[in-house]
């Protein structure tokens, strides 16, 4: 490899700052690795990090398998447990190229139909994590290049990939703050928004209706000017809490602002009576709460988010008209 090749991968490399995900990240190195390093086969196994307090890391997965590896996928993932979960015993083996008769029995049996001359293990770490590896492979077919210079290059490689990750991880960590309500931790307006398209989507691959459900905080601007802003805070955020606590992971609970909250929900088969659910949930978990909704049904009511709300915002208005119309009632008797 010349020093040409290796100005124009570390040029190339550059790029990589501007992936959004994982996967395009992995996608355009390893184009790179093929094409300028002359790094013939190999694959990324990864840890996705998801957002439930805090960045968790998940089952390590195997992602972009190139050169005699490419459709591997799902054979390599048999393998995920030789380079990660047994890392620590390929500590003194990392980050050099070896050949495979430095492998383990099953990893050299597995390897048998690839032809594999010699590989390395270059872990990827991201705040002091290991979240992963690049494993690199060389064949007889591939080009004759100095291991020294291949392993400074795969080295900083390893380094790029590392920062690119975090830059994701900070990118991804800000984009999900702005979805937030801060106030109660639901999804907000734009949390919703974002996901509106691939909800109904997913709904319509698996044949499911989508329940919309305006819920809005009865009396709210009474609590505030009799017990304070606190108060109110404190009632928003335990009708949150019951919601979610009524709701499965694939519904969606919003704080859309003010008094007003959204479920959308997905069902086999209408389930109106879930709404009904969550207002007692409220009336039973929250002495002194209580809520108002209004539904609309994707595809009956509308097609879109802002029909379903028009339709859910004008029965909510009915349903508060009634229950004032009961309370006056009740009173006059």
């Amino acid at each position: 490899m010349n020093r040409d090749r290796i100005r124009r991968f570390f040029h190339q490399s550059r790029e990589w700052s501007r992936a959004t995900r994982g996967r395009e990240l992995f996608r355009r190195a390893a184009s790179d690795l093929a094409e300028c390093a002359g790094i013939d086969s190999g694959f990324f196994v990864y840890r996705r990090r998801v957002f439930i307090e805090e960045a968790t890391p998940q089952r390590a997965r195997v992602y972009e398998p190139w050169g005699r590896f490419t459709d591997g996928e799902e054979d390599l993932q048999n393998l995920v447990d030789d380079v990660i979960t047994r890392l620590p015993i390929w500590e003194p083996l990392q980050e050099r190229w070896l050949t495979m008769e430095a492998a383990s029995e099953r990893l050299q049996h597995q390897w048998a139909q690839y032809g594999i001359r010699s590989f390395g293990i270059w872990p990827l770490m991201s705040r002091e994590q290991r979240l992963g590896a690049l494993v690199a492979a060389r064949t007889p077919d591939g080009e004759d290049i100095d291991e020294a210079t291949t392993t400074a290059v795969l080295d900083g490689c390893a380094a790029q990939l590392a920062l690119a990750l975090d830059l994701i991880l900070a990118t991804r960590i800000a984009e999900d703050a702005s979805h937030r309500d801060s106030l109660t931790g639901l999804w907000n307006r734009r949390g919703l928004e974002a996901r509106w398209e691939t909800l109904i989507q997913t709904a319509h691959k698996h044949r499911r209706s989508v329940l919309v459900g305006l819920i809005d905080l009865d009396n709210l601007k009474i609590i505030n000017d009799t017990q304070g802003h606190p108060a109110g805070d404190a009632a928003l955020r335990r009708v949150a809490q019951i919601l979610m606590q009524q709701v499965r992971d694939q519904d969606l609970v919003v704080r859309w602002g003010g008094d007003e909250f959204v479920v959308v929900t997905q069902s086999a088969e209408m389930q109106s009576g879930v709404l009904f659910r969550l207002q007692e949930a409220v009336r039973t978990q929250a002495p002194g709460l209580s809520v108002s909704i209004g539904s609309a049904v994707c595809g009956i009511d509308g097609m879109t988010w802002d029909h379903c709300y028009t339709v859910a915002d004008r029965k909510l208005y009915e349903a508060k008209r009634k229950r004032g119309a009961n309370r006056a009632g009740l009173r006059q008797v």
